[in-house]
């Protein structure tokens, strides 16, 4: 009994941290808000879904159970819900991004479906249970479900594969909450897996595989998502990137006296304001300090010298971090101190633009500078 008892306080928790969380979002300003609209609604329909859960494991009735087909909608909105989420967080367009109408149609089959079993009486839907009335629609159901969030997932993974090369165009520093959204991705894409198996070897196998079914998927995605919510609440907003595709010319290579401007005043900026340092420096920012177009400096820097933004203020990053080691600052500061010192936001981007450009770790480069030494 005490098990139970326990698993009550920890879904009453986890459905009032959701409410909770969902009307926190809204309050904070400046932060995310388009897409924090999202999230809430994603929010309350994880507090659905685990309600569900609940009167599933622990308070089902045959009107209840009916119920709870209606909740079941929910898996038909999570995966566009999530696509929405992910475009007006990465991306900025001039309207605010929705998706067309006919990616709610499964959804709106579903409510009319449930809504069909509710009009039954208890009686009605026993009887029709019994003999089988439901069972290829509950099949079809979870099928078209699980085939729905598989589709939006593979979306979102590409929505956040072409956020991480562009960036690396537009800003030189690592962002926290697009590495977290990776990771929510790969927990979400686990969770499928976990579901196709169950729905597999149910129906297919007839054979049930212990804690792994569509109420521990769900019951299991819908904490996951408040986990997401606590998160966003302490991340700055995201330097979004335009999502219109805008039909541009192939930019002609600039005049050559352009070109030398532009060689010696990045050259300036670089080595003598060392602008660099500047952790949150974006591409906009560099722009507007050279009095030029962002294209122009992507053109040279993608060009003239085969790099990008990303790569090319971390390479001068790491060249001032050398020039502190050579001068044994390392002695009296922490390696991560100095990375942070020279522009650096994390210790994960500055290893990995270290190995990038250095081919070896920052300690064993120190300890290899020592032996010399």
């Amino acid at each position: 009994m005490q098990s139970f008892e326990f698993l009550d306080l920890i879904l009453f928790f986890g459905i009032s941290q959701g409410v909770f969380l969902a009307i926190t979002i809204q309050i904070i300003k400046n932060k995310n808000r388009p897409a924090n609209k999202v999230l809430s609604i994603i929010l309350i329909m994880a507090v659905l879904m685990l309600l569900g859960r609940m009167i599933f494991f622990k308070y089902l009735t045959v009107r209840l159970f009916q119920f709870t087909i209606l909740i079941d909608t929910v898996i038909f909105l999570f995966g566009p819900l999530c696509t929405i989420y992910f475009r007006r967080l990465l991306f900025s367009q001039q309207t605010r991004f929705q998706l067309p109408l006919y990616h709610y149609i499964p959804a709106v089959v579903q409510v009319i479906f449930a809504t069909y079993i509710l009009i039954l009486t208890t009686t009605q839907f026993e009887e029709q249970y019994a003999l089988g009335y439901f069972t290829i629609p509950f099949i079809i159901v979870e099928g078209l479900g699980l085939l729905s969030n598989i589709y939006y997932w593979i979306l979102n993974v590409g929505l956040l594969n072409r956020y991480s090369k562009e960036q690396k165009n537009k800003v030189s520093f690592q962002q926290n909450l697009v590495s977290f959204l990776k990771f929510f991705q790969i927990a979400i894409g686990v969770f499928i897996l976990f579901w196709i198996v169950s729905f597999i070897s149910i129906n297919f196998f007839n054979y049930a595989v212990k804690f792994i079914n569509y109420n521990t998927v769900w019951g299991s995605i819908s904490i996951f998502i408040f986990i997401i919510g606590y998160y966003s609440l302490k991340e700055p907003e995201l330097f979004r990137i335009s999502f219109e595709k805008i039909k541009v010319k192939p930019q002609k290579r600039l005049p050559q006296d352009q070109i030398k401007n532009l060689k010696r005043d990045l050259k300036y900026v670089m080595e003598n304001e060392k602008l660099f340092l500047k952790p949150d420096l974006t591409l906009r920012y560099l722009s507007e300090r050279l009095d030029t177009s962002t294209h122009n400096i992507s053109w040279y820097l993608n060009t003239v010298l085969d790099s990008n933004f990303y790569d090319y203020i971390n390479r001068y990053r790491i060249q001032e971090f050398l020039k502190k080691i050579e001068n044994r600052e390392h002695l009296d500061h922490t390696i991560l101190a100095i990375s942070i010192e020279v522009g650096f936001n994390s210790k994960s981007t500055f290893n990995k633009a270290f190995k990038l450009e250095m081919n070896d770790t920052p300690s064993n480069y120190i300890k290899q500078m020592q032996v010399l030494s």
